[in-house]
Parts: structure tokens; sequence; C-alpha cells
């Protein structure tokens, strides 16, 4: 399986739609399709670790199967996946929501709490 195989599999087992995997990474929806389906092929290590983080998976299970990143050592593939695990549930849960709650949480994030 290519990366993008991957990222779509482990996208779709979460329950993560791609627009919200893409905002979560910060990437526009469209290049994270063309992630999915192999249209970019050199998908950068830091972005490799995000994805992985956010599909609360490691970046080697990411890159699984593909042997366009056998350049990646095993230390390096996990430097790259540096969420704590906490925060990877929060990210999960979070995209677990409507879209309706999902903006209230932007909304709220994006004009800070008021005491």
């Amino acid at each position: 399986m290519t990366v993008g195989e991957n990222i779509m599999r482990f996208r779709k087992k979460a329950g993560i739609t791609s627009r919200g995997l893409a905002g979560c990474v910060g990437v526009n929806p469209a290049t994270m399709s063309r992630y999915e389906h192999g249209q970019i092929s050199a998908i950068p290590p830091e972005m490799i670790g995000k994805i992985a983080d956010v599909l609360g998976i490691t970046a080697e299970q990411l890159t699984a199967g593909d042997s366009s990143y056998s350049y990646m050592n095993e230390p390096e593939k996990k430097k790259i996946s540096s969420r704590k695990k906490e925060e990877k549930e929060l990210l999960k849960g979070f995209y677990g929501l409507s879209p309706e709650l999902q903006d209230a949480v932007r909304r709220i994030c994006n004009t800070g709490l008021s005491k």
C-alpha cells in the first residue's frame, strides 16, 4: 500500500473526514485529497508525523508498505510522531463532533474564554 492509501484507510477507520483531517494538519482539503489519491507522492516527513498523530497511529504504520519512505530510519519516524496520547485523544474526539459543534469549539478557541 502507498502512504496515500494508508492515510485514507486509517482516516476512515478513525471516522474522520478528509476535510477534517486536512484542517487539523493545516493543509487545504484538495491537498489532502491529492495525498490520498497518490497525486502528491512526496509527502514531507513533518506532514507524515502530523497526519499520524491526528489518526492516533505511528509514522511507521502510515508509511508501512511504501518503499519511497524507506530512507527514513526508525528513530526519525518515531521523532516525527510526538503528540502525547491525551492530545491525540482530544483530536479524535473533536473530529467525532458534528460540524456545528466543531464550529462552536473553533469560535471559542479563536476568541478565547472570557472570565
